[in-house]
């Protein structure tokens, strides 16, 4: 379930800006949304799942949207500048966990968590393409207290499972994709509806600009803020170097990782497909 809130729920006043922005609350996103309670625009907390769902019943108007999603969206929903979260080789928050390595899993049954949409496509991806492996009966939801299924886990959750150091192998997708693709691993894109006026476009270009600058000048406050807000486990510290990992005003690399996300991922999850 998605609740609206925004700058009227959280200091008594109306949103200036009579649109719909998503807002993602997990650790890689904290740079873009750097003192979001102060943004004069309605908020809707989604995660990378629940966006097509939230596009298609016109719920956003401007929000991160998997990249695979966009591919099959983007008649109707355009680029935000170059404002995204590309991975620039390791992402250490996009983690396939097993007991077995990568090359015995053919037609092996695997758990995703139910948060990804782009990654999940990745892994499908490498796991034909780079080791020539059979889907097998793939499950949305994973099963905490079950320390045998292989899964792919993405941000928070991966961050935890990797701590609990339960599995034998743990593999980074986004390491898995460059040293196979030779690019980044873009996960999602800020995209705009095609209809959306330019004042609004321009006025949450500019949002987005002056929460990276603000978290750039001084990261650890803004994570810290986040972090009171939403109780993480990790430390300050921690989530500034998990951050290295990514950038958020996409590069020339970057945009031709894009370009083979959009010639190599499938559409079709093979895994869900089977009986």
């Amino acid at each position: 379930m998605f609740i609206q809130t925004g700058t009227a729920a959280l200091d008594g006043h109306s949103a200036t800006l009579d649109i719909n922005v998503g807002h993602f609350t997990s650790i890689p996103w904290i740079p873009c949304y750097s003192l979001f309670e102060t943004w004069p625009v309605n908020l809707i907390p989604c995660e990378s799942s629940g966006v097509r769902e939230l596009a298609n019943q016109a719920r956003v108007d401007f929000t991160p949207m998997a990249v695979a999603d966009w591919f099959e969206l983007e008649r109707g929903w355009r680029r935000l500048r170059n404002f995204g979260i590309g991975i620039h080789r390791k992402a250490d928050s996009v983690l396939f966990f097993s007991q077995q390595p990568l090359h015995e899993l053919d037609a092996a049954p695997i758990a995703i968590c139910g948060e990804t949409a782009n990654s999940v496509r990745a892994l499908q991806a490498v796991l034909k393409g780079r080791y020539g492996l059979r889907i097998g009966k793939w499950q949305r939801g994973v099963d905490e207290d079950d320390a045998t299924t292989p899964r792919l886990l993405i941000q928070n959750q991966a961050v935890e499972e990797r701590n609990r150091r339960r599995f034998e192998y743990v593999y980074d997708l986004g390491e898995e994709w460059f040293s196979w693709q030779g690019t980044p691993l873009v996960s999602a894109v800020w995209v705009h509806r095609e209809d959306a006026d330019p004042a609004a476009v321009e006025a949450v270009e500019n949002l987005l600009f002056s929460s990276l600058q603000r978290y750039r000048a001084n990261p650890a406050a803004a994570i810290s803020d986040h972090r009171r807000r939403h109780g993480w486990g990790m430390s300050v510290e921690e989530i500034q170097r998990l951050h290295k990992n990514f950038e958020y005003e996409l590069g020339d690399m970057a945009e031709l990782g894009i370009e083979r996300q959009r010639a190599v991922l499938p559409v079709t999850i093979e895994g869900f497909e089977k009986p």
